[in-house]
């Protein structure tokens, strides 16, 4: 069941929207806001992920899904591109019933809307959709660790805000432009941060048993890992759905080991730089050595 939370602001946008005769394109924006993250809701739906909150801001609405999505990159980019989509869709609809149907201003006005909200998401900032696509991209396609791409689009969200903030307080104080691109600037810089990733893991790691314990059997990825490798250097690997087992090997080139994927994040939350030999001594028993 998908949950919407409107914050407190947005009634109050709402009251000045009907006393400056605007409420109609706040009521445009606010269903097309909604339709976008409802497309986020459903994609997750798809992959498997339930938790679902929509939360509804004065410049802007909040998806907030299970947080185990974010240790399946494909699952996360997917999901971020079907609200743009959406948008896009949505855009197209209005302008095509504006063409066929008849002129429309309502119908031009839901065409802007979507169009903009598209085009604005689509943008390689974080938390908005371009974001994460590139997040998931840079992780899945090209190799890179969730806590390096996290660092890098965090970064490049704060320092293409902190430029773009002189030219939108010049456009609104001298120009007579609108606040509203000043205050979404200052909301992205607030809200750009790393994610806790290794949250995520163990989200996920939770989900996988429960499947296991459903179903009696999951798809596994095999892991062959040198014994001296550390902990907290392999963590990163624990992506997707399936399964991680690691077949430790010494300096001899014996396997000496197995260690779980549950294994790995419970002796990473006592000694995140332990070795994974080391574990493997820790835990006797699991194979003769």
């Amino acid at each position: 069941m998908i949950k919407l939370k409107i914050h407190p602001l947005f009634y109050f946008l709402m009251f000045l929207a009907g006393f400056t005769g605007n409420a109609r394109s706040l009521i445009l924006a606010f269903i097309s806001v909604l339709i976008h993250e409802v497309a986020h809701m459903l994609t997750a739906f798809g992959f498997g992920y339930r938790s679902a909150v929509i939360e509804l801001f004065p410049f802007g609405g909040v998806a907030k899904l299970d947080y185990a999505l974010y240790n399946d990159p494909v699952a996360e980019g997917v999901t971020a591109l079907a609200g743009p989509v959406q948008s896009l869709i949505l855009a197209l609809l209005s302008v095509c019933f504006d063409m066929f149907m008849g002129s429309h201003s309502w119908a031009r006005e839901m065409y802007k809307i979507n169009l903009g909200l598209a085009f604005f998401n689509l943008l390689p900032l974080f938390p908005l959709d371009g974001g994460r696509i590139l997040r998931a991209l840079a992780i899945s396609k090209w190799g890179i660790s969730p806590k390096q791409v996290g660092k890098f689009v965090v970064l490049l969200t704060k320092v293409l805000t902190m430029a773009a903030m002189p030219f939108t307080v010049y456009f609104f104080t001298f120009r007579q432009g609108a606040v509203y691109p000043v205050l979404v600037l200052f909301f992205l810089f607030i809200a750009a941060k790393e994610e806790n990733m290794y949250y995520a893991f163990w989200r996920q790691q939770g989900l996988k048993e429960k499947s296991f314990a459903k179903s009696g059997v999951i798809k596994a990825k095999i892991w062959l890992v040198e014994g001296e490798r550390r902990m907290n250097e392999v963590i990163p690997l624990l992506m997707g759905k399936e399964y991680h087992l690691f077949f430790v090997q010494n300096k001899a080139g014996k396997i000496v080991g197995l260690l779980k994927e549950a294994d790995l994040l419970s002796a990473f939350s006592e000694k995140p730089y332990t070795t994974f030999l080391a574990e493997v001594r820790r835990r006797s028993g699991i194979f003769d050595h």
